[in-house]
């Protein structure tokens, strides 16, 4: 009777774990910076605009919809990018790629030999649904503006 009562216990936990994972692998996701962060020279100091985009290859076979993207860098790098959430309501088919596209507020607090230009470590953390499932997918990526520095 014990056995059938762990069993059943044990049964029910892994019915539960794997209830919200999607129904093949995770999404390739892609942090990018598309716009420099100033255009003076690496002395630059204060609050700027980052324009992000995170770009999303859906791998399941199902539509997958993107609902929040929240992005913070992590350790040191040319600019500090406090906490920012965003949310969407991006659909991306089976096998299809979308890029979507938002501004964050960072801030240069010291000056650096790269300037604000320079590279940054930033987690990135996605929200999904894919039909009544959602689960996230966490990122870490060290980025620098489009086009090079």
């Amino acid at each position: 009777m014990r056995t059938v009562s762990m069993l059943a216990v044990l049964l029910l936990a892994l019915g539960c774990a794997s209830s919200g994972a999607p129904s093949g692998p995770e999404p390739d996701v892609t942090l990018i910076q598309l716009s420099r962060m100033a255009e003076g020279t690496q002395y630059d100091t204060g609050p700027v605009s980052a324009h992000y985009a995170v770009e999303v290859k859906n791998t399941l076979t199902e539509p997958l919809q993107l609902r929040r993207v929240t992005v913070q860098s992590i350790g040191g790098g040319s600019y500090t990018l406090p906490a920012h959430s965003q949310g969407f309501n991006e659909t991306i088919g089976p096998g299809e790629t979308k890029q979507v596209a938002f501004w964050a507020p960072a801030y240069v607090s010291m000056q650096t030999v790269a300037g604000a230009n320079g590279p940054v470590t930033v987690r990135g953390m996605l929200e999904f649904e894919a039909g009544s499932r959602k689960f996230q997918t966490v990122v870490v990526q060290n980025i620098g503006p489009a086009g090079g520095n």
